[in-house]
């Protein structure tokens, strides 16, 4: 038995103006490719030899350019065409791709997987579970799994389950047709968590379709609401066993769109939700630490650039009492390789800020240069230096400026960036919801309502492109 496998995984923001290049990929071939996967080992337990395309992972980010898809897909192709002899093809993707021109990313590339295997190779998909799924995407795979945790931590074990299910799809030579279909409505990811209503009901209505006879598994996918395009909105899969039980697949699809569209309304904000100013002055109040506080409207892990200061500007003009603050991080190349230039203790005195829009205007900070480190990356490579950091410390306030926009979402990002996270009452991230390792060390979370490419109150963007009518936006 001979298994192809890879990843090419991207959440594209289409708010970010700046497009997604091959340079912000974290990418791994052959072997070491195989090896990021834990899918692999299911197979190779099994004795299937394993044939490896590609590993290819980014923080979200904007538009995907087209001839980035193209070096992705191309490698993707080349290892099927030497392999005429496969059984089937298993991927981890994202499911909210956007591409220059094509559209969904993923739906191009299972279009032209199929173009190069035919229609009877089975194919295996583990998806985000905040994927913007196209409407014919279900055409042309067998098996769907997402992701059943918010924030996410059950990667790996969903690879390997989608990788155990392709396993029997072929030793039973099966014939599986996915059911899919759409719901009418955009939930911001930040109402969405694991551990609160009603996902943690969804999750568990999932688990008890698929005890079902016949129901191999069924997904929920959120959607990625930060996406102005055709494909923008809720979705559901089941998954048959087989043919034989189509039709107990549809129903279950059925009962379980509805379920959740019932529950529509009760999507809401887990943490403290304040206005910027509000959550300033809310964090320094609690006598706790740590407390971090979300700068949600440039949320890095939703696709947002990284380069706003309103967060800063606000810190920088307020007296913080004695509390110690950091913000990680900014992403300012200019800034960042003025500050390289420097030794670390050196007194500097730079502006903050690319000036590209009003949320990103420049604020002149001077103290020391307090350290440099790294920069680590995102899904799977979370200890890829994808990038490089400088802090400054004015007073209470130290400021992390990145080369590149990303997100601290470990605290072995902190440490490689050189921070020491128990100096600090309060943090402040890029990001909406907390990632689960500062989740945990948490004292109190705030959602900073800020603006910019990830704005929180998503009935109030103007969007052009998503399918209408759509819930919260068009009906109660």
């Amino acid at each position: 038995m001979k298994i192809v496998v890879g990843c090419l995984y991207h959440e594209t923001n289409t708010f970010n103006p700046f497009l997604t290049t091959t340079d912000d990929f974290v990418v791994v071939e052959g072997e070491k490719a195989a090896e990021r996967l834990a899918s692999t080992a299911v197979f190779r337990e099994h004795g299937a030899e394993v044939v490896p395309t590609i590993y290819a992972t980014a923080l979200s980010s904007g538009v995907v350019k087209q001839e980035t898809y193209r070096y992705f897909a191309d490698k993707i192709a080349a290892i099927l065409r030497q392999h005429p002899d496969i059984d089937g093809i298993w991927l981890h993707l994202h499911g909210a791709m956007v591409v220059e021109g094509i559209g969904s990313g993923e739906l191009a590339l299972l279009k032209e997987i199929r173009e190069c295997v035919g229609e009877e190779i089975p194919i295996s998909i583990t998806l985000d579970i905040h994927g913007n799924i196209a409407k014919d995407f279900y055409k042309y795979v067998n098996i769907v799994r997402s992701y059943r945790t918010v924030p996410h931590v059950d990667q790996s074990e969903v690879e390997r389950m989608t990788g155990r299910f392709l396993l029997d799809c072929i030793n039973r030579k099966a014939r599986i047709r996915p059911s899919f279909t759409r719901l009418p409505m955009i939930i911001p990811g930040e109402k969405a968590l694991g551990a609160s209503e009603p996902l943690r009901s969804i999750f568990q209505k999932l688990a008890e379709i698929e005890q079902r006879e016949g129901i191999l598994t069924a997904s929920f996918f959120i959607c990625h609401a930060w996406s102005d395009s055709e494909n923008t909105a809720s979705s559901v899969f089941v998954i048959p066993e087989s043919e034989q039980y189509e039709e107990a697949a549809e129903q279950a699809l059925k009962e379980l769109a509805d379920y959740i569209y019932a529950r529509r309304h009760e999507f809401e904000f887990d943490a403290i939700v304040l206005e910027p100013d509000e959550a300033v002055e809310r964090a320094l109040r609690e006598p706790a630490k740590p407390v971090f506080i979300s700068d949600s409207g440039d949320n890095t892990t939703a696709g947002a650039p990284g380069m706003s200061t309103s967060m800063l500007r606000l810190f920088a003009a307020k007296d913080l009492g004695g509390k110690k603050a950091v913000i990680a991080a900014i992403y300012d190349q200019e800034a960042y390789r003025k500050l390289q230039s420097h030794q670390v203790g050196d007194a500097v005195s730079v502006p903050i800020g690319t000036g590209h829009d009003e949320h990103s205007a420049p604020v002149l900070l001077e103290g020391t240069l307090k350290c440099k480190g790294d920069l680590l990356g995102y899904l799977n490579a979370t200890d890829d230096k994808v990038g490089e950091v400088c802090t400054v410390s004015a007073g209470d306030l130290d400021v992390v400026v990145a080369n590149r926009g990303d997100s601290f979402i470990t605290v072995n990002h902190f440490t490689r960036a050189g921070l020491n996270m128990d100096e600090y009452d309060v943090i402040v991230v890029k990001q909406g919801y907390l990632f689960s390792e500062l989740s945990a060390i948490s004292k109190l979370d705030i959602l900073a309502m800020t603006p910019g490419a990830t704005y929180q109150r998503i009935e109030n963007i103007d969007y052009k492109h998503i399918p209408r009518p759509l819930f919260p936006m068009d009906m109660n």
